[in-house]
């Protein structure tokens, strides 16, 4: 499997996390045309986008150019409704808090 075939279907994962394709599009901070276009194939998934995707999502560098077991992710939407604050929140400290929380809870897994 090459790597655009990674990556799309790495997203193609991550966006079944989501209440909607729009709602997925929202969180890349993209248009859903895009996405949708991303998700059919119609579009490859290059180096720039495949780390705005990691940053958008807080993944790890590089995540979205191997393969994942499924276990691996987490589609629970507090934690997802969590996430989002820690991107948006106004106070760096409550979100550094946050995120040491998540970081501890998908350790004990």
């Amino acid at each position: 499997m090459d790597i655009f075939a990674i990556r799309q279907r790495n997203l193609t994962t991550l966006a079944g996390n989501y209440e909607s394709q729009q709602a997925f599009a929202t969180a890349l901070d993209r248009d859903e045309s895009q996405i949708s276009r991303y998700l059919r194939g119609r579009c490859r998934i290059g180096h720039n986008f495949a780390r705005h995707i990691e940053q958008s999502l807080p993944l790890p560098n590089g995540w979205m150019d191997i393969t994942h077991p499924p276990q691996q992710l987490d589609p629970s939407p507090l934690r997802d409704s969590l996430e989002q604050f820690i991107r948006s929140s106004p106070s760096p400290a409550l979100a550094a808090t946050i995120a040491s929380l998540l970081n501890l809870l998908s350790d004990t897994k």
